[in-house]
This record gives structure tokens, C-alpha cells and sequence, in this order.
């Protein structure tokens, strides 16, 4: 009787892998449209005109909505990795053009909506946070994030740091250069709020403040600041900064703010 089966066990082996194969390659045909589906099922990523495979595919246009606020990433690609598919979790590398932003690094998607970012950096120029700015402002802004998650479209964790270089801001009419700033930023769960330390880099201003901005809505700024002689000359800082700061000695300030 074992002679009969082991007749059968090389065909059996070989229909098996053929099997395999198979769905394999029917996995790597399955449209992108399909991926993109269960992307935006439960979150608030949007994707359009999507076009490739679940594995390796692309949106002409993507935007995500971060605390009621919507943000364009632009034309979008990804690649899928096949073993974080064991896990239920989704994983892939993506990247995001439009015009001067990039954006670069690995997103994984969790069971509820729960959108996890790693290893990630992005490029932009500083007009794509004008919207919260109250003056016209120009520069780069260069962010690399450690880690970040949401849920249902709320922030939840975050590491990371970020810089403005070649700040400029626009007042009475004439661009001012404020030089480089750089921050490290983090999501204090205790505060329900987003913190980031920020320092200067290079220019005018000898910066060292907390940056405090609770999801709930609110801004809270405390810490120090010093202008050179220069500069505080240039922009008359001695005629109106002391009504918004309070003024310890020479060109040095403190800062304790509340928007």
C-alpha cells in the first residue's frame, strides 16, 4: 500500500506548488483599486485615481485629514510587504510628490482605523502650514518622524523633530529674515497635546522655548529669547516687543504666551 502511495506523493507535491503559485499570482494581479478600498476604509486618507496592484500601485492624488484639517500629499506610490500581511497589520514604503513637498517613509495599517507612520521624512516648502500662521511666512521645512499613530484621524503618539530654515516672515508690507529654527517633538499623553522644544539654529534671535499645542485647540509658548543689537534695531523690537514679552535686560525677553 505505501509503495501504491508514494507513487502519488511527487504529483501531489508538484499540484501543490502549482496551487501556490497560482494564488500567488492571482494575489499579484488583484487592482490597486482593491488596496486602496480597504486603505481608506475607517480613516481619513482619500485616494483617487489609482491605478498598479495591491503590491506595487499609485494614486494620482492623495490627502489625509489630521484634527479636522485636510492636507494634500499629492501623486502617491507605494510597495506592499507580503509578510506584514501575517501580522494584520499592512505595511508598506510609500512616498507622496506635489510640487516642491516629498514625502518619504513606511506606513502601517491596523484593525479600527489605526494608521502608524515610521521612518518617515518629509519636505516642504513652509507655505503648507500658512493656513495656521497669521502672517505671510517663506522657508523650508524638513521634518523626520520616528514614529506616529493615529486613530480614527486623532493623533495618539508621536516622535520626531523638525526645522524651518531660512525663516522669513512678512510685516508691514517687508520681508524680515529670521534665520534657522529646528525642534524636537512629541505627544505628551498626559497633556493630550502636541509639545515640541524649539531652538534656533542660526540668524538674529537666540531661541530656547516649549511649544505647547493641546489637541483640543489652544497655543501655549513659554521659554527664552534674545535679539543682537542688530536686529533688534532693524525691526525696533525695544518699541513694541516689551507689550508682548516681558523684558528682563538688554535685547533678552521671556516668553509666556497663550493663542
Amino acid at each position: 500500500m505505501w509503495d501504491t502511495l508514494s507513487k502519488f506523493i511527487p504529483p501531489i507535491r508538484w499540484i501543490l506548488l502549482l496551487i501556490v503559485l497560482t494564488l500567488l499570482f492571482a494575489l499579484t494581479r488583484i487592482p490597486a483599486t482593491w488596496a486602496a478600498y480597504f486603505m481608506t476604509q475607517g480613516n481619513t486618507l482619500g485616494l483617487s485615481g489609482v491605478q498598479g496592484t495591491v503590491w506595487s500601485g499609485q494614486a494620482r492624488m492623495a490627502s489625509i485629514e489630521i484634527d479636522n484639517r485636510h492636507y494634500s500629499l499629492g501623486a502617491l506610490r507605494w510597495e506592499l510587504s507580503p509578510w506584514s500581511l501575517l501580522t494584520l497589520t499592512p505595511c508598506a514604503d510609500v512616498s507622496a510628490t506635489l510640487e516642491n513637498q516629498n514625502i518619504d517613509g513606511r506606513v502601517c495599517a491596523g484593525l479600527g482605523g489605526s494608521v502608524r507612520v515610521s521612518d518617515t521624512s518629509v519636505d516642504a516648502p513652509a507655505s503648507l502650514i500658512q493656513a495656521g500662521v497669521p502672517v505671510p511666512i517663506r522657508g523650508q521645512l524638513a521634518a523626520n518622524i520616528q514614529t506616529m499613530r493615529m486613530k480614527g484621524g486623532r493623533l495618539s503618539e508621536l516622535q520626531g523633530n523638525l526645522s524651518w530654515t531660512g525663516a522669513r516672515v512678512q510685516a508691514d508690507g517687508t520681508w524680515v529674515t529670521l534665520g534657522s529654527f529646528a525642534a524636537e517633538a512629541r505627544y505628551d499623553a498626559e497633556r493630550d497635546a502636541l509639545v515640541a522644544d524649539v531652538f534656533d539654529l542660526d540668524g538674529p534671535i537666540d531661541l530656547e522655548v516649549e511649544t505647547r499645542l493641546p489637541l483640543a485647540g489652544g497655543i501655549f509658548v513659554e521659554g527664552e529669547l534674545e535679539l543682537t543689537g542688530a536686529f533688534s534695531d532693524q525691526i525696533q523690537a525695544r518699541e513694541w516687543l516689551p507689550m508682548v514679552l516681558d523684558h528682563q535686560e538688554g535685547n533678552r525677553y521671556h516668553v509666556d504666551l497663550q493663542f
